[in-house]
């Protein structure tokens, strides 16, 4: 049977250097604003995800863990779904999609790589860089955005280039867990969860649209950044 799956493509938890919140807040929030998963992108780590794994185990909870990574690579970042290992950061783009490509047949996973905010201005976005062949998706919403405009390009491109278009929150604490999300088709055999590789596919055959388009109120984007600040400085 096909079953549409609400998700958060792009979440961090204090695993991430300017990350905030625990895993168990993170899927608390998310489960009580009625997602079905999160894809966890942590800043170069996947320790998040393992994390967030485990608690989901230990407690036995229907909910879905799609493991993701924001690689920091030389001319920006890129957002790596369905990896199960770390990508080493400071490679150019193309060494870094190298990279990703040898562990994914490596390791035989199946991978997403997506141009996270590839418009937004101080936000260590790749720009045109976007429309590399070997990125098959756009961010074209996060909602970490002060104007839109970054959004309003991002959009465009992926229209003009056919890149299969996805929404994340950029969520940096659980009160912006949810605030974009994208709903995904995917054929499953019970009513159970899939495992993420059934939403990984569905992701990569572009059977997905976004849904929720929440900008992330000011007062927390500005605490966020004085607590970056606070933690980094």
């Amino acid at each position: 049977m096909t079953r549409t799956f609400t998700l958060d493509l792009h979440v961090h938890t204090n695993y991430s250097v300017d990350g905030h919140d625990t895993v168990e807040r993170i899927i608390a929030v998310a489960r009580a604003r009625g997602l079905d998963g999160l894809a966890i992108c942590d800043h170069n780590t996947i320790a998040g995800v393992q994390a967030a794994r485990d608690y989901v185990t230990a407690h036995d909870l229907d909910f879905l863990i799609i493991p993701g990574e924001e690689v920091s690579t030389a001319q920006g970042h890129l957002l790596v779904l369905g990896l199960e290992e770390v990508i080493a950061r400071g490679m150019s783009v193309r060494e870094t999609i190298r990279a990703v490509r040898h562990c994914e047949h490596e390791h035989a996973q199946s991978v997403l790589i997506i141009a996270p905010h590839p418009y937004h201005p101080f936000r260590n976005s790749i720009g045109n860089i976007c429309i590399h062949p070997e990125i098959a998706a756009i961010e074209v919403f996060n909602s970490r955005y002060f104007t839109g405009i970054g959004n309003w390009w991002a959009q465009r491109t992926a229209k003009r280039t056919a890149k299969i278009a996805v929404a994340g929150s950029d969520a940096h604490s659980a009160d912006c867990v949810g605030l974009a999300t994208v709903a995904v088709d995917a054929d499953v055999e019970a009513a159970r969860m899939p495992d993420h590789r059934a939403i990984m596919q569905s992701l990569k055959g572009g059977r997905v649209h976004v849904q929720a388009r929440e900008r992330t109120p000011f007062r927390l984007y500005l605490s966020q950044l004085c607590k970056k600040k606070q933690r980094v400085g």
